[in-house]
This record gives structure tokens, C-alpha cells and sequence, in this order.
């Protein structure tokens, strides 16, 4: 009997249960080889940052994966995707002699729309509302709105490459 278990468990550590540790670059249960990534759009008050989001998820797939980028008319599938929202929060205050506060930290927080098409059939393959959230220092002691503005641009940096890899993950991964 022990000499079956032992057999049993020697073909299990042999052949496995079929997980594997390395990626194929090529997205699971999905037949596209190339993708669109338009430009992001915004519905945001805050512009400007479109191009650099949009570029952020392009280089996670040109990075992590196989498949191409090509134009519209030529991919297999589209990712359309749209930031809706975006917010900045108070973290933590100072209080100034008793009589008002200044904000010492606030969260940027960005919500954003994200869809995946087939474009051969016009399905959605995913879709999915994403949101993310970094915090910041806000220069107050002596208000420095140029600091400020750069620790904002370095948490929305942040922000877009953590949604870069969501998308890439849900794109290719399935999950």
C-alpha cells in the first residue's frame, strides 16, 4: 500500500497540476494578438494629464507582453478607457495661531472607466470601474505652489502606474 502512495504521489510531483510560474506574454483564454490604446479620455476638470496616462499603459503592454500596437483598423482589440473623476482630499492639518488651518497632506484620488473590445465583433470582453489613490505633501509653511503642484504630478505618476498594471492584468491575466 505504501509503495501505491508512493507511485500516486511521484506522478503528482512529476506531472503536476498544470500551474505555471512563467508568463507567455499572451493574454489567457483570449485569441488577440494586437491591441489599440487610444488616447484616455477625461471628463475631469483636471487636463493635461491624459497623455501621460495613456502612455503609461502602453508601455506596460509593451513591456510584459507580446502583443502588438498597432492602429485602430488593424487590432484585434480595443481598450477604450476615461477618467471621470478626479479628487483631492485633506489628509492632516497645522493650525495656525488658534485661528485657521492649513492642510499639511491630501489624497489625489482618480476614478477611471475602463473597457476592453473585441473589435472584429463589438463585444466588451471586460469592463471594469478602477479606482486609485496616492497622497501627497502639500508645502505650507511656506506656500510653495510650484512644490505642491510637483508632489501632486508624483503621486498622479504613481496612481497611473498602479491603474497601468490593472488594466494590464485584467487584459492579460483575466483576473
Amino acid at each position: 500500500m505504501k509503495k501505491f502512495f508512493f507511485i500516486i504521489f511521484f506522478f503528482i510531483i512529476i506531472f503536476g497540476c498544470g500551474y505555471t510560474f512563467e508568463s507567455t506574454k499572451k493574454p489567457i483564454h483570449l485569441k488577440i494578438t494586437s491591441i489599440c490604446i487610444p488616447m484616455i479620455k477625461s471628463t475631469s476638470s483636471s487636463l493635461g494629464f491624459e497623455a501621460e496616462l495613456t502612455n503609461m499603459i502602453r508601455q506596460e503592454f509593451i513591456s510584459h507582453s507580446n502583443l502588438k500596437i498597432v492602429p485602430e483598423e488593424q487590432a484585434d482589440a480595443i481598450l477604450l478607457a476615461e477618467v471621470v473623476n478626479i479628487k483631492r482630499e485633506p489628509i492632516s492639518y497645522t493650525i495656525r495661531q488658534g485661528t485657521y488651518e492649513l492642510t499639511n497632506s491630501r489624497w489625489l484620488k482618480v476614478k477611471m472607466i475602463a473597457r476592453l473590445i473585441d473589435r472584429r465583433t463589438g463585444k466588451v470582453i471586460w469592463r471594469a470601474i478602477l479606482r486609485e489613490r496616492s497622497s501627497y505633501s502639500v508645502v505650507a509653511q511656506v506656500p510653495d505652489p510650484l512644490a505642491t503642484r510637483y508632489n501632486e504630478q508624483k503621486a498622479f505618476e504613481s496612481i497611473g502606474r498602479q491603474l497601468a498594471k490593472r488594466i494590464y492584468l485584467r487584459t492579460m491575466e483575466r483576473f
